[in-house]
Formats: structure tokens, sequence, C-alpha cells
């Protein structure tokens, strides 16, 4: 993300920003998104949010438009900053050292109820980032990376803090654009919120991968099981050869001998054929039962790499009530409020396109919520979400955004889409089943960023 790299210059533009909007704003709350990025919601300036990011590679601020802030994860960052930052009155924002370092000014009220300075200074320097709070008299109070005693500069609490070196290491040359920032920097918190939920709910998305995994195994084994049952298909053969020289015991003895059959002369010919074509008979159920269970788990593969694909796109509360449907004995949801199914939306022409993100889903939009005329989409013979347009008469452009949404949702990029009205539509055997009864067909080669970000959003 070269894009989200600042210089000493850039900073400057963005700090200019920020004094102009958030200064003399309570800040009304912090939430902590994970070990790396932090960001402020202010009492009066509501537009924007303040992103904080300590990550090494590209650290940053910058102000952006948050619709939907995730919930701040719990740990000793959040419970300092939400007792110690939080409410605190924002006095001044400025840049120091001619640096990548800002530091903002702010006061609060102490357990005496009296106001009290302080200030806390964001070291944007990369590969050793710092977020800091100092008393007034600039002792350190809180630093999230702190440096041993022996050290040049050593960071710890209650020392006085000492600016670093001016690292005067600036190669970025382009012309810095806020616009253009604020995007990347847009982008980067889906990101972030999109690893924090893979983070939180890692034990989910391992069970997933971990029984595709076995599926898969499961294959490998059908799959030998079925070709050692065919190389036994032979055997009809032989019970057949038998039967044909059973009335020329020259004829079978040397066909007996030239093809080393296992022939048992204290039997009749015809028992020693039946012998051969009930191992034949045994070969071909082995391998119809066989072929019927790997077409079961190739679907059941199927099902979950669809799982795994929507996971990219869902809440906490969507992954919560997808580990509930795959796995209720092994994932709860324990005193949580009911979950209930809720599609997401996205909006195209002033057209709603709504989707699930799992068969419980799936199911409410298309036998519920969506009308008769409206238009289902699916991704042809594979698991996916449903993709409803809520129009009859949608636009090219709705329907093309409609059908890459359908194939991200599948974790694909190009396939077959099947679409039609919802009343072409009937209910399945299982949960979030639909029989289409009449439909048409849009073949989609790559999908565009466009919609992409659209579904990132």
């Amino acid at each position: 993300m070269n894009s989200l790299k600042i210089t000493s210059k850039d900073l400057i533009s963005i700090v200019s920003e920020l004094k102009e909007k958030i200064k003399f704003n309570h800040i009304s709350n912090v939430t902590i998104i994970n070990s790396y990025d932090i960001f402020f919601s202010f009492s009066i300036y509501r537009k924007e949010k303040l992103f904080i990011s300590l990550n090494p590679q590209h650290p940053f601020v910058c102000l952006i438009a948050i619709d939907n802030p995730c919930g701040t994860k719990i740990g000793m960052l959040n419970d300092y900053l939400r007792k110690e930052v939080k409410d605190g009155f924002l006095l001044d924002v400025e840049t120091l050292n001619s640096d990548r370092i800002v530091k903002i000014s702010y006061s609060r009220t102490n357990e005496y109820f009296d106001k009290e300075e302080r200030f806390i200074i964001i070291e944007l320097i990369p590969h050793r980032p710092n977020f800091i709070v100092l008393n007034n008299d600039g002792t350190i109070l809180f630093a999230t990376h702190q440096t041993d005693i022996a050290n040049e500069r050593p960071i710890l609490k209650g020392l006085k803090y000492v600016l670093p070196e001016n690292s005067n290491f600036e190669l970025k040359e382009e012309e810095f654009s806020l616009e253009s920032f604020k995007e990347s920097v847009s982008n980067y918190y889906i990101e972030a919120k999109r690893k924090r939920l893979q983070e939180q709910f890692k034990p989910v998305l391992t069970h997933i991968k971990s029984r595709i995994k076995t599926l898969k195994t499961k294959i490998k084994v059908l799959n030998k099981e079925i070709e050692e049952a065919k190389s036994h298909f032979v055997y009809q053969e032989i019970g057949t050869m038998i039967l044909t020289y059973a009335y020329d015991e020259d004829e079978l003895n040397n066909y007996v001998k030239e093809n080393n059959i296992n022939y048992d002369p204290s039997l009749n010919p015809g028992l020693n054929a039946n012998k051969y074509f009930q191992k034949y008979k045994k070969a071909k159920r082995t391998v119809e039962m066989d072929e019927k269970e790997l077409v079961k788990t190739s679907d059941e593969i199927d099902y979950y790499e669809s799982c795994l694909a929507q996971s990219k796109y869902m809440n906490e509360d969507d992954i919560l009530e997808l580990a509930a449907l795959l796995f209720p004995h092994k994932f709860k949801i324990g005193n949580r409020k009911k979950i209930e199914a809720k599609p997401d939306e996205v909006v195209i022409e002033n057209t709603k396109i709504y989707y699930g993100k799992n068969a419980k889903q799936n199911d409410f939009l298309t036998f519920k919520k969506s009308n008769k005329t409206d238009l289902f989409l699916h991704i042809k013979d594979e698991h996916g979400s449903h993709v409803v347009i809520a129009s009859s008469n949608p636009s090219n452009e709705v329907i093309l955004t409609a059908c890459e949404i359908a194939l991200l949702l599948s974790g694909k990029e190009e396939g077959e889409i099947q679409a039609t009205q919802i009343k072409n539509i009937k209910k399945g055997s299982f949960i979030g089943q639909a029989i289409l009864t009449s439909y048409e067909s849009y073949i989609i080669k790559s999908v565009r960023s466009r919609t992409k970000k659209l579904l990132n959003k």
C-alpha cells in the first residue's frame, strides 16, 4: 500500500485539516480496531472520524467517513484510552520537529474535578511508530511501544519525553492529494475490519477450512477406491469366459493356465464363474456407491468454499449466525440476543440489490422479503448467495452489477449467472434451496474493480 506512505510535507496538509475540523471538539468515543489501528469520534464534528494507524509499514493519521464502525477491541489499550483520553477537549493539533510526528493537545477533568492539560504524541515513523500520552510537564504516562532504559531515547512511563532525531528521509516525490489519500485510508479500514473479524472468529473459519481439507482427503480416498474397484470389472469377463468353455475341458484348462486364473477344480465351471460374477457385482456396487458419495462430498466442499467466500463480506452477527448454522454443537451464540436473518444491500442507479450471506438469509430474502416481480440471480450449478434486484425492469448496468456480486459471493470472478423473477422460483426441500422453473443466463468473463469496491463498502 504505497499510497498510504506519507512524508512530513504530506502530514502538514493532513494536520491542517485536522486543526480546522476537530479543534475544540470533545473526543466522544475511542474505538480500537486491532493492535495497529484506532479511531476517535467527536462531539461536534461527526461527518468523519480520526483514523490513527500504527501499522509499521505505513503509519498515518487521517480523517475519513466511517458509516458502519466496528465495535472496540477489548484490552489494555482500550481501557487506558477510554479512561484517560475519551471525553478530552481538543485544544490544538500540530506537527513537531519538521518530521512525521503529530502532537494533539487536550484538556481533561481529573478525579479531583480539576482541569489538566495533556498531550498525545503520534510518531508516524515507519518500522517504529508510537502512540504516547504525556502529562502537562512532558512526562510519559503511556506508550504503546516502550523501549529499554538503555536505549538512546528511552520511552518509559515516568520519564521525560524526548523528540527523536529528524529522519529527513523523504522519498515520495509525487504531488500529495488529500482526497486520494482518504480513499486509500478508507480501503485500508475495510481490510482492517475484515482482518479483525477473521482473527476474532478464527476458530470458526479454521473449522470450515479443516472440514474442507478433510473432505478433499476423502475425495482422494474415494477416487482410489473407485479406481481399484474398476480394475475388478475384469472379473465379469473371466466369469463369462469360464462359462463359454464350460463344455470344453481342454479349452477351459488352456484359458485358465494362459491367463493365470484362480480356478477351483473341485467346483464345476458354473460355480467357479459365479464366484467371479459375485466379485464383479461387488466392485460395481462399490463404484456406484463411491461415485454417489463423490458427488455428495464435492457438493459439500463447494458449499463450505462458498461460505468462506461469503465470510469476507460478513459482519460479526453474520459469522456468528454462520457458525450456529454449520456447527451448532461446537459454536453457540450463548446469551446473545437472537440473531435475525438480515440480508445486505447496495444501491445502483437508485435501485436496491439485496444479497444473502448464508442459507438462512438466502431463504428469508427470496421467499419472504422479495416481491414476485423482483429479479433473482444465482450462480449456475454451484453453491452461492441469493441476489435479488428490487425491480421488475432493472437497467443493464444494475443487472451486470448484481451478476458480479453473485460471482464474488461465490468466490469467483467469472462464470454463468441464472436470472429470473421471484415468481418463477419454487422452495426446495432444505433451507435456502431455490428451484428455478425458467431463467435467462448471463456469462460474465471478469468482475469489474468498481463492483469489488462497492461490495467491500
